[in-house]
């Protein structure tokens, strides 16, 4: 990934984590509201949260990225910062994803597992795309939903949408 886009995605995240705006956007299992908690924020312990205290909160965040302490964000700093934070999501969804779909619990998950959960999504998928309801895909069928740009061919039908 280009080590800018990096440090730009880094940069965004130290300096929102700071901040009282509520994210916006759809409910894709992104957190909605602010990305704090009073517990984070509140140094005084009365359960409300002071300018002082968001200032305080956010030259923490800062000086965590800061991990040289010459008071300044390296694109390297915030790079390392970024990484870290999208791998700790990413293991967070995959534990979630491993206790929804292990069958068996017994802490991975086979292909039968994933198989059985994507099923249903996949054969719809298909339906869409076989618009001469072969049983099969061609590669006319495959470039005709290249060129429109969308996920499904010419069948989808945006009512019948089931992304779950």
């Amino acid at each position: 990934m280009n080590s800018k886009l990096i440090a730009a995605i880094a940069a965004a995240s130290v300096l929102g984590s700071a901040t009282l705006v509520a994210a916006s956007g759809d409910d894709h299992g992104h957190r909605k509201g602010p990305k704090f908690s009073i517990e984070e924020m509140d140094t005084s312990g009365d359960q409300m949260i002071s300018k002082d205290e968001i200032a305080a909160h956010a030259k923490a965040r800062f000086d965590q990225v800061d991990t040289n302490d010459d008071g300044k964000l390296s694109a390297d700093e915030m790079a390392a910062h970024g990484e870290k934070e999208m791998t700790k999501r990413m293991k967070k969804r995959q534990a979630k994803m491993l206790k929804r779909i292990d069958a068996d619990d017994d802490g991975m998950l086979s292909f039968d597992e994933m198989q059985a959960k994507q099923q249903k999504r996949l054969d719809k998928m298909f339906s869409r795309l076989d618009a001469n309801e072969d049983g099969m895909l061609s590669a006319e069928e495959l470039e005709k939903m290249k060129r429109k740009g969308k996920r499904y061919g010419e069948k989808h039908d945006h009512e019948d949408d089931d992304h779950n």
